[in-house]
């Protein structure tokens, strides 16, 4: 269980990412413009990794099993991502 990003001019694989845990998450990625790559782990942490190195940068831990994508959207011309954990939504603003 990984996370593989394949450059898509070469068909070359990037970079992979290991799961960590034991659950199986089934939520897709979501990829920035600003190079950030947002995801659900099997561990249940929700994770930004760098879109160029796969890199973790940053990871908030939910103890909920992934079945959703992750979102992105601007409020108060300020952008969040966001995506349902368990019962709940989740979202969080992304750095200036």
């Amino acid at each position: 269980k990984l996370l593989r990003a394949i450059n898509v001019q070469t068909g070359e694989i990037a970079w992979e990412l290991p799961h960590a845990g034991q659950r199986n998450a089934s939520g897709g990625a979501l990829s920035t413009a600003a190079g950030l790559v947002f995801f659900g782990e099997n561990s249940g942490a929700f994770v930004a990794a760098d879109a160029d190195s796969g890199k973790p940068l940053w990871q908030f831990q939910s103890n909920q099993a992934w079945r959703a994508s992750p979102m992105t959207y601007v409020f108060d011309n300020r952008q969040f991502v966001a995506v349902a954990a368990g019962q709940a939504i989740i979202a969080f603003a992304l750095p200036d």
